[in-house]
């Protein structure tokens, strides 16, 4: 019978550098130990074996060192001829590339099966192992890379940041590590638990002066210290220059032409990003609606962090609440683009590029509220409707951010009814516009879930203003409206026994009465070609079109999902301007790469990163890394198991983990109530299902076990031999012993009771933001959370100051990703740490476990390019009919309503003009050139035909055509993809973007036909 393929571990390890010079000697220290089991057995008192004990032996009496240089042997027998160490000397430019490696020379029996394999296995493995090159004489150059002639501008911008973090070494099974050691001579190593902690950044940067960003300061912009403000704005402007000079003179000291060129090339950018900050005070010097705008924000800013800290029983003075420098710094660089349509920078996407946890979500909440206010005092006759459109990925994401949203309106809202001459009589509102999976659609699904209780899928769950947790009485539902109300008589809305909060969930409502801030899903505008009364949010009764569009978590805007996002731009983008606004946009990201060529293709415009980078990575003006001396950082863990399977590897790491918080920390609660949570990132559902699976059975085990040893271990340094004399073996064992003292010691060892949590896309966003909410809660409360079992969901959104520790399981598929979903943990004051378990059979954990230095001291350096591609053949044939339908429909031609469809005339003025303005942003867009863009225009006016010639065929035959229904008797021109009774399969989310396929292999007719 033939035997199966049986998986050997690797058997070597090393390590491969750059050498120069005239005598290089290298030392190489090694060391490691083996096991011998021990073949007398012992029995216990009833006469059973014992388990067998193994025997620790030493390979080398405190390690020994080797020389290599180019010229002396390559090979070394070591540890009785177990081991040898190998030397390659690879010729490269003026010196070499060296490999050092250590290698198992002891072969296994193949013979051998089960337990016997097993035993021979561990006695022939090398543990410990050992193993220093220290460099003698020679110098140890930065490891060969990528040929700079063959970088981009960016990429060239990013080897500027980063050129002082050098690459010296790559490991080889193993990772590598570097330092000098105390006599100064370079040392290299195999590390096999590699560690590196990443700094934390500040966003607390700036000249020292904090006056300009205190909110009580600012919002007298619009009274008589409106002088005074607007010079202390035009220091703070004048404080970003003077840092520019300072790079200035540094760019012209970098010692290589090439790096000053690319060094110019972020210093014009800086220029840029000041040049348009001091626009933006001097539009508060022109402009009194602009400084009463810029006033009331900050006002109302001041407010909601007065509100939210109050709610908490927290009381500080108005002067301690205050802007980050950057959040000012970029409400001051966008204003004048916001407000004047005709301004140079109306057509630049701004887009903050910020670190998680930075506060990019309050900077483009002030350029919102300061829009808000400006547009009513600028246009009191058109000012209605929806004003901006702030958009997300995620659904779970976007609900979070709409109760963070609520916040800022309700205070512009009662700021408002302080004055409704001056801000009008329209309330401010927000509109959450997502899914029925998240909110209800219609009044008659908000009546149904009021009535039977479903409070939580009502999104709201306490009052956005005094945090009074709602209960039936809060929900006003009807079959033509629905309102939250608060009933606390201490709150400032609920003090009205008749208050309307001003916000709203339910699609319907919306359409009656369009949100001042519309909250969506970006795949929730694919419902664009089918809902009419959409049109609501683009400018109706007299109101101007939506003038401020916000994309957040810009990174998660890619791949498939992304390239039909892109056909949707195009239409959104068309049916403003044929309205006659030019809308400004904004986005943010953490991390980003090719942001010119993903902006370009997205939204077909310019882009401006704020805040430009620094020529150096740890210091952008308004972003700096903290010395570690300063601060802890993040710090990261590598782990690879390589006996264990995929499945099976978490086990072990786990465990331990699970243990550690009880043995480290003791008595110390607060040290162990941080680390007592795990966050554990999957990169598919799979693996969330099969750690699940090892909670249950495996893992429970381990940590058992770890458990009672380490409880051995505390019991012996006080109680030698007790734990022996009492035959103490399992958890219920020590449980029963009687001793006050050992009892006591027992007790602060709970064998813990896990309580496993999963936050995945297969659960509704309900039970999701169930555990969201009980990871809130401490060790010990009700419902506390030991595990959580999570994908990508957690990589935005989850901001929860206790959670410190987090397991990566394998390497995910991109650096951002890797990036967003370990800054999870860490965010409060204590230091978060990773543990990353890697893969033995999965080609990219190997690879970043071997470089794991090198990766995390810059990781923000590698990360890869989004991939979107919205013109291909695919995405068009997919999307580019419906980019075409909403375009028409919404772009105020007479085509909106569902029965006009048959009404399409292609020779029509109005549609020409439409037709061509689509063609022209699709255009602006298309970056393959030329005949690609023909291609897209050929395509559209197919489209055009085939519309009109169903439009000619439905009026000779006196069939009504209309966009969609379900009666027979019409013509559908778009129908849903199962469906086949329209002329347009079309998307109704942009979630389902990829056909699925089953596919079947039949192993007998392969092996027939070899």
């Amino acid at each position: 019978m033939k035997k199966g393929k049986r998986y050997i571990p690797p058997s070597s390890a090393g390590f491969s550098f750059f050498i120069t010079g005239e005598h290089i000697l290298l030392r190489v220290y090694y060391d490691a130990v083996c096991y011998k089991k021990i073949p007398e057995q012992e029995r216990d008192d009833r006469g059973q074996f014992l388990p067998r004990q193994w025997e620790k032996i030493p390979l080398s009496d405190g390690g020994v060192e080797v020389e290599f240089s180019p010229e002396s042997q390559v090979q070394h027998i070591v540890f009785n001829g177990k081991a040898r160490i190998d030397a390659l000397w690879r010729r490269y430019r003026t010196g070499y590339i060296v490999t050092i490696t250590m290698s198992n020379n002891q072969n296994i029996d193949d013979e051998k099966n089960g337990k016997e394999f097993i035993e021979e296995q561990n006695e022939k493995t090398l543990f410990n192992v050992v193993l220093h090159a220290i460099v003698e004489s020679g110098q140890v150059g930065i490891y060969p890379s990528k040929n700079r002639a063959f970088l981009t501008d960016e990429e060239k911008e990013v080897a500027l940041r980063y050129k002082d973090l050098h690459i010296y070494a790559v490991g080889h099974g193993a990772a590598a590590d570097w330092a000098f050691n105390k006599q100064g001579k370079m040392e290299i190593k195999v590390d096999f638990i590699p560690t590196v902690e990443v700094p934390q950044l500040t966003a607390s940067t700036g000249s020292g002066d904090d006056t300009p960003l205190i909110f009580a300061f600012l919002k007298m912009c619009e009274g008589e210290k409106h002088h005074e403000i607007l010079h202390s704005l035009t220091l703070f402007v004048s404080n970003y220059a003077g840092w520019i000079e300072a790079q200035s003179r540094r760019a012209a000291h970098e010692d290589d032409e090439e790096d000053k060129k690319t060094a110019q090339s972020i210093i014009e950018k800086q220029h840029l990003a000041h040049n348009r900050m001091r626009r933006g005070v001097e539009l508060l010097q022109k402009s009194r609606n602009a400084r009463i705008a810029f006033a009331t924000m900050n006002r109302a800013m001041l407010l909601q962090w007065i509100s939210n800290d109050r709610n908490r029983g927290i009381e500080k003075k108005e002067s301690q609440y205050r802007w980050r420098p950057f959040q000012l710094a970029f409400i001051l660089m966008v204003l004048e683009s916001v407000v004047n349509e005709e301004s140079q920078y109306r057509d630049t996407l701004d887009l903050i590029w910020f670190p998680t946890g930075g506060g990019k979500t309050e900077a483009y909440l002030g350029v919102m509220a300061f829009l808000f206010i400006y547009r009513r005092l600028a246009y009191p006759a058109s000012y209605g409707g929806t004003v901006a459109i702030m958009r997300y990925t995620l659904r779970l994401l976007t609900s979070q951010q709409f109760i963070r949203a609520n916040k800022v309106i309700s205070a512009l809202e009662l700021i408002r009814r302080e004055n409704g001459e001056l801000f009008g009589r329209e309330p401010f509102s927000t509109g959450l516009w997502v899914g029925g999976a998240t909110s209800p659609n219609t009044y008659y699904q908000a009546v149904k879930m009021a009535e039977d209780g479903q409070f939580n899928k009502l999104v709201i769950s306490s009052c956005p203003w005094c945090d009074a947790p709602f209960s039936k009485k809060n929900y006003i539902a009807g079959n033509d409206r629905f309102h939250f109300t608060c009933t606390n008589p201490l709150c400032d809305f609920g003090k009205n026994p008749k208050n309307l909060l001003p916000c709203n969930i339910v699609d319907e409502a919306l359409y009656q009465n369009p949100p001042t801030l519309l909250i969506a899903t970006v795949d929730k505008f694919a419902r664009l070609t089918w809902e009419e009364r959409a049109a609501a949010f683009f400018g109706l009764n007299g109101n101007r079109p939506p003038e401020l569009i916000v994309q957040d978590e810009l990174h998660l805007i890619s791949n498939a999902l992304g390239s039909i996002v892109g056909l949707y731009e195009v239409a959104i983008d068309t049916v403003l301007i044929t309205r006659g606004m030019r809308s400004k946009y904004i986005a943010s990201t953490a991390t980003i790469k090719n942001a010119k060529q993903q902006i370009r293709t997205l939204f077909g415009r310019d882009v401006a990163v704020f805040p430009p980078s620094g020529i150096r990575c740890d210091d952008s003006y308004f972003a700096k890394s903290v010395p570690l001396n300063e601060k802890p950082g993040r710090l990261y863990v590598g782990y690879l198991a390589p006996l264990l399977s995929r499945q099976r590897c978490l086990e072990p790491l786990a465990a331990i983990l699970l243990s550690a918080p009880i043995e480290v920390f003791g008595d110390m609660e607060a040290h162990m109530d941080r680390w007592w949570t795990q966050i554990v990132y999957h990169g598919s559902l799979k693996g969330v299902g099969n750690s699940r699976t090892l909670y249950q059975s495996g893992i429970p085990y381990l940590l058992e076990r770890v458990t009672v040893e380490n409880l051995k271990n505390e019991i012996e340094k006080f109680f030698p031999g007790f734990t022996d004399d009492k035959k103490l073996v399992t958890i219920d064992d020590f449980n029963r012993v009687a001793d006050v003292e050992v009892k006591g010691i027992v007790e602060k060892y709970p064998l813990r009771d896990l309580n496993v949590n999963v936050l995945t896309s297969n659960q509704s966003a309900v039970e999701n933001n169930q555990v969201f909410m009980a990871l809130e809660k401490g060790r010990g409360e009700s419902g506390a959370v030991d595990v959580a079992l999570a994908t990508n969901m957690i990589s935005v959104g989850l901001d929860v100051s206790r959670l410190a520790m987090m397991i990566i399981n394998g390497q995910p598929l991109t650096t951002a990703e890797y990036i967003q979903a370990s800054s999870r943990v860490g965010r409060g004051e204590t230091p978060g740490i990773v543990f990353v378990n890697y893969y033995k059979t999965q080609a990219r954990s190997l690879s970043h476990y071997e470089n794991f230095r090198s990766y995390h001291d810059a990781f923000y350096r590698f990360v890869e390019p989004s991939s979107l591609t919205p013109f291909t053949y695919q995405a068009r044939s997919r999307a580019l009919h419906a980019a075409l339908i909403i375009a028409l429909r919404y772009g105020n031609i007479g085509l909106l309503t569902n029965d006009s469809a048959g009404e399409f005339d292609r020779d029509n003025q109005a549609v020409r003009k439409v037709i061509k303005e689509m063609k022209r942003r699709c255009a602006v867009a298309v970056h393959y050139g030329q005949e690609e863009i023909e291609r897209v225009h050929l395509h559209i006016d197919e489209l055009v035909d085939g519309w009109r010639e169903r439009a000619d065929y439905c009026r000779a035959n006196r069939i009504k055509l209309v966009f969609n229904s379900k009666d027979r008797s019409f013509d559908n021109l778009i129908c849903n993809f199962n469906e086949e009774n329209g002329l347009w399969p079309t998307l109704q989310s942009m979630r389902n973007v990829e056909n699925s396929a089953l596919v079947k292999l039949f192993g007998k007719v392969r092996r027939e036909q070899q």
